[in-house]
């Protein structure tokens, strides 16, 4: 079994607090912090735009208030932040949406499902580029299958 509590558990005090709760209670539940670390202006910028189009708290907004707001709380949330760093703890920091994963005391079945979804979660918009293989063998074999969805290659 998983739970997920979503909650912004920005202190290293609270964290103590969630991480006590979990192992003391009669079922001794397992605890994982997950850190999202984002410092790339061009996925920050993309993300406050979903945000301000997105959530009803900026509905009644021109666009630049709700961004001078979104900056705002997110300052405000930066100020008190305190980062995973207890290495005794076991967390997940993601950065910038998954270009770079860190791992501490992850093992067995978490480190076999859950660090691979986590990798595999893709946020937001970018282009999807497929290709179909090229021909192989020698450029002088002359024989190849023709479907109505792939034209014959070009032979040399």
């Amino acid at each position: 079994r998983v739970a997920i509590f979503d909650a912004t558990n920005s202190t290293e005090e609270r964290r103590s607090w969630i991480l006590n709760e979990c192992t003391n209670h009669p079922s001794a539940v397992g605890v994982v912090f997950v850190e999202s670390i984002c410092d790339d202006e061009e996925l920050l910028r993309e993300n406050y735009r979903y945000k301000i189009k997105s959530s009803p708290d900026f509905s009644h907004m021109t666009y630049e208030e709700a961004l001078a707001d979104l900056q705002r709380r997110v300052a405000n949330y930066e100020q008190t932040y305190e980062t995973l760093k207890d290495d005794h703890q076991s967390y997940i920091k993601i950065f910038n949406l998954s270009t770079k994963i860190m791992v501490n005391h992850i093992y067995g079945r978490m480190a076999k499902v859950i660090v691979p979804a986590i990798m595999a979660w893709n946020v937001g918009t970018r282009p999807i580029f497929l290709c179909r293989a090229g021909e192989t063998g020698s450029c002088c074999e002359t024989t190849t299958t023709t479907t109505a969805a792939a034209p014959p290659p070009q032979l040399c």
